[in-house]
């Protein structure tokens, strides 16, 4: 009962900021004469397009200076205000919804299929933060807007120059409750990125194939429903961007869905530059079919809204937009040519092959019929663009997230009509539609245990009060007792080594990096007098080191004479740095 009143909780927070989305959202596309057929669809469109304007909200706080909890419970309320505008609009003008035919038994199951692999999804975020990224430096960098209130420089965190639209998200996650909330906005973009995938199918072809696509996208993606990193926001509006500029497509005259891409876009673009990749796709599509130079002007300021602050800040203060990446070209600002090629070398370490689930797109691509169907036609240009740049690139398999739902919409394609066309050979005797329910059936226990296995472990990892959190916390994070123990002293100046990844739970600020004027690497050889005498240069008083790095620097005879135990862990240790002889 306990884990239920605490999940409620937090669903319910979350339930109330999905509401205030929704009326951003359907205002806006509301005011642009936009709408949908499909009013599933259009409804997850107006979520993640009020959830960009959201954003845009806490981004102009964050630069006033305003970024607290009294502005952003209002920027809230305004949401939910006008979701309720919007409802009671809505209910005076009941759109008419044709009877869908009734759900056929596979069908039935397919959609059993799809709810049983998100299931887990719904636990995942309740789980406190223990992944890498999300303690090192998404959630940090938000904690930090959220206690100044302001979008200040942290060069003590790593990519303090990055975009960080979907961060602030984050900000008024604190603000509002705490970091659960993070993660739960997180997993709103995945689940979000489903329905549009469910739906996508529902109008490419079947509901076996909407059913299946959906669950791919659920088990590809699972991993990041625990997190409060930012790649499923950058799959959410990437897709809403490529939806919206889809539906401009077929009625160039009406520019509302046109001004959504590329808002949508420009959020991407906001968040992650990795989004920028997929901006030359769209404007080849725009040039393709539009050429009056206001429609061009406006979809411009329509993308420039949501991003333009973070590349003209770079621009201003470092010299580059998109700094540290162009800095071979532009010249770096805090990192230098060896932090760039280590970057490199650590994504070229963890790229791979995306799973074989998505490999039959493949097969797909080189289907002629499918090429000639106007509908699947955008499908086939999005997977193979974002395929080709991601080749191109990193090859890492996290950054081809956004591609999942295409890729496998033509996945599941290519295995049904594979399927269809094998079944067509099998004598007619085995050509059974109940063999096609059973196998549907068998799956459910399969699918099943895979889901109870990943839920239980996630129920596991739900810590209701601070207590169970900072037990569970001791036993899942090595270090994290060291950390905890550095805040019983306070006003201490620390430089860490190793433990950048705890960033989250150390005293903030903690200096000490991989990158930047910080990095380990211009330290971490030097003798311990040296190294003391440089900390004590730079105004550092206590070092935290894991227990390798400090064993390490212990073989040292001089270590003794320059550093004296504070805090002794088995993962880590810290030391007082003695003042010089």
């Amino acid at each position: 009962m306990p884990t239920l009143a605490f999940a409620l909780q937090h669903y319910g927070v979350l339930a109330l900021l999905v509401a205030a989305f929704w009326g951003l959202g359907a205002t806006a596309l509301a005011a642009l004469r936009v709408r949908l057929a499909d009013r599933w669809l259009w409804q997850a469109m107006a979520v993640a397009v009020g959830l960009g304007l959201y954003l845009v909200g806490l981004q102009f706080l964050g630069v006033a200076g305003h970024l607290r909890r009294a502005p952003v419970l209002a920027l809230t309320a305004f949401g939910g205000a006008l979701a309720l505008w919007q409802a009671l609009r809505g209910r005076r003008q009941p759109a008419a919804t044709p009877a869908a035919a009734p759900w056929s038994t596979p069908e039935r199951l397919g959609l059993v299929l799809v709810l049983v692999s998100l299931a887990p999804t719904l636990v995942a975020p309740l789980q406190p933060p223990l992944r890498w990224d999300e303690i090192m430096y998404h959630l940090p960098h938000a904690g930090q807007w959220a206690l100044s209130g302001r979008l200040d420089i942290h060069d003590w965190l790593r990519f303090p120059w990055f975009p960080y639209n979907y961060d602030l998200l984050y900000s008024a996650a604190l603000l509002l409750q705490d970091d659960l909330l993070a993660h739960l906005l997180h997993a709103l973009a995945g689940w979000l990125v489903a329905l549009i995938t469910f739906r996508l199918g529902l109008a490419l072809g079947s509901r076996l194939l909407a059913c299946a696509a959906t669950m791919g996208w659920a088990y590809l993606s699972a991993t990041q429903y625990a997190t409060a990193y930012i790649d499923l926001g950058l799959a959410l509006f990437v897709v809403g961007a490529a939806v919206a500029c889809w539906h401009w497509w077929q009625e160039p005259d009406r520019s509302g869905w046109l001004l959504v891409s590329a808002f949508l876009l420009g959020v991407a673009a906001g968040s992650k530059y990795q989004a920028l990749s997929y901006l030359p796709l769209f404007l080849a599509a725009l040039a393709l079919r539009e050429r009056q130079p206001r429609v061009w002007l406006q979809a411009a300021l329509v993308f420039l809204l949501p991003c333009l602050y973070w590349y003209a800040r770079n621009a201003w203060y470092t010299g580059d937009p998109v700094d540290p990446l162009g800095g071979r070209w532009l010249g770096f600002y805090d990192w230098n040519a060896w932090d760039h090629q280590a970057q490199l070398q650590d994504v070229a370490r963890v790229a791979g092959w995306p799973s074989p689930a998505l490999w039959p797109a493949l097969v797909a691509l080189g289907m002629p019929s499918l090429w000639r169907q106007a509908g699947w036609r955008p499908v086939l240009v999005f997977a193979l663009y974002a395929g080709l740049i991601w080749l191109g690139t990193s090859g890492y398999t996290r950054y081809l997230l956004p591609a999942y739902p295409a890729l496998a919409l033509l996945s599941t394609q290519a295995v049904l009509r594979g399927a269809r066309w094998l079944g067509q050979r099998l004598p007619a005797a085995l050509r059974k539609p109940q063999l096609g329910v059973l196998a549907l059936a068998a799956l459910l226990p399969l699918a099943g245990a895979e889901a109870w296995q990943r839920g239980a472990k996630a129920v596991e990892r739900v810590a209701v009060n601070a207590t169970e959190r900072d037990a569970l916390l001791r036993q899942l994070l090595p270090g994290y007792a060291a950390a905890q123990a550095l805040h019983a002293y306070p006003g201490r100046r620390i430089y860490q080594f190793a433990l950048e990844n705890l960033a989250y739970y150390l005293p903030q600020p903690t200096w000490g990096e991989v990158f930047g004027p910080w990095r380990n690497h211009d330290r971490v050889h030097l003798p311990a007098a040296a190294l003391a005498h440089r900390l004590r240069a730079e105004g550092f008083d206590t070092v935290l080191m894991r227990a390798d790095v400090a064993a390490r620097f212990r073989q040292d005879a001089d270590f003794a004479r320059h550093f004296r135990l504070l805090i002794d862990t088995p993962a880590a240790q810290a030391y007082d740095i003695l003042p010089h002889d």
